[in-house]
């Protein structure tokens, strides 16, 4: 009895050690005809939030250092799912990171930055995921729906500055 209390927990242990090392990570980066002020105005202002955004097509609360966030997350054709972030860190204008999931199971560490550049801002996108679940897990299509994101968020400022106002 006392073996198989002991190879239970070593392999607990392994699973836990395997889930809080296992990671993977998309980015995504685009220069926008904009500035970091209007970058900003925009990826934190939820009325226009689903105008862009092909994964997280609404949210509710602020965007403020240790709020948190009920995002509505959609993936390809399927319903939107409920997710909640908390904002770790944030400076307006410059860059903001968010952070959820279940730990062991799966995290994800999402950064945004703005960074001022000749023509624009750039806008970057990074998330880490880590967890047991990535094993499993293709990020590719993570990744092409934040690539999207960043083209959707440089057409939706770009185009609204070339309207008349």
């Amino acid at each position: 009895m006392a073996k198989w209390i002991i190879g239970g927990v070593l392999l607990v242990a392994i699973l836990v050690i395997a889930g809080l090392t296992a990671h993977k990570s998309v980015h995504a980066e685009i220069v926008i005809n904009a500035s970091p002020e209007e970058v900003w105005s925009v990826i934190t202002n939820p009325q226009t939030y689903g105008e862009w955004n092909p994964i997280f097509v609404a949210y509710e609360g602020m965007f403020a250092e240790g709020s948190r966030l009920g995002l509505q997350m959609k993936m390809g054709d399927g319903e939107a799912t409920p997710v909640q972030v908390l904002v770790k860190d944030f400076v307006a204008n410059e860059w903001m990171h968010q952070r959820g999931g279940y730990p062991v199971l799966l995290t994800y560490d999402h950064n945004w930055r703005l960074e001022p550049v000749p023509g624009g801002t750039r806008v970057i996108q990074h998330e880490e995921y880590t967890g047991l679940y990535v094993f499993f897990w293709d990020p590719a299509p993570a990744q092409r729906a934040y690539e999207q994101g960043n083209a959707n968020l440089k057409a939706y400022l770009e185009g609204a500055k070339a309207e008349p106002g």
